[in-house]
């Protein structure tokens, strides 16, 4: 009787995890968005202080003179997408580093290449996008960008799957 429970439960569970899962996911078109964390609102955004360059942060979903959470997202010839600095020159992308940590600094090579699909869970629900990781050497993903408290800056790549990695969207234009 008591697996019976146990084996219940556990189904229950499953059929609900199902239901909490994005109904649907579409690539991002290009534009410009605000990633905001659903686990606290606060948006991924970079230090202005050397050029749009240096590890990633959480913060106000505002501009002022040291940070931003404009991004500007456009597909790369080879399938992935760039998440740039918007307005920066040189251009500044998101990248990760070996260390998993996530920064802002050049567009090129592997570690500026990412995934980025947009969903909803049905009417009513938010809007998320989920940022993985897309090495172009083939390889599998080296993971989700997440928003982790127990990693300074907290945000950091995690190998897939790892919870909270859907961040609510805001286009900007």
């Amino acid at each position: 009787m008591r697996s019976r429970v146990i084996a219940v439960m556990a189904a229950a569970a499953a059929a609900t995890a199902v239901l909490a899962q994005p109904a649907h996911a579409a690539p991002l078109v290009d534009g410009v968005y605000r990633f905001a964390a659903l686990q606290d609102g606060k948006c991924l955004i970079w230090p202005k202080t050397a050029g749009n360059r240096g590890t990633l942060e959480l913060g106000d979903c505002t501009d002022n003179a040291n940070t931003s959470a404009n991004w500007q997202v456009r597909q790369r010839p080879n399938g992935t997408m760039e998440v740039s600095t918007q307005g920066s020159n040189p251009r500044t992308c998101l990248i990760l580093n070996d260390n998993y940590r996530v920064s802002a600094n050049g567009c090129a090579g592997k570690y500026a290449e990412w995934t980025v699909d947009i969903g909803s869970a049905g009417p009513g629900s938010a809007v998320w996008a989920d940022i993985e990781h897309t090495p172009s050497d083939g390889s599998a993903s080296w993971g989700k960008l997440v928003d982790d408290p127990g990693v300074i800056g907290r945000i950091v790549v995690r190998l897939a799957p790892i919870d909270p990695h859907f961040w609510a969207l805001q286009q900007v234009s």
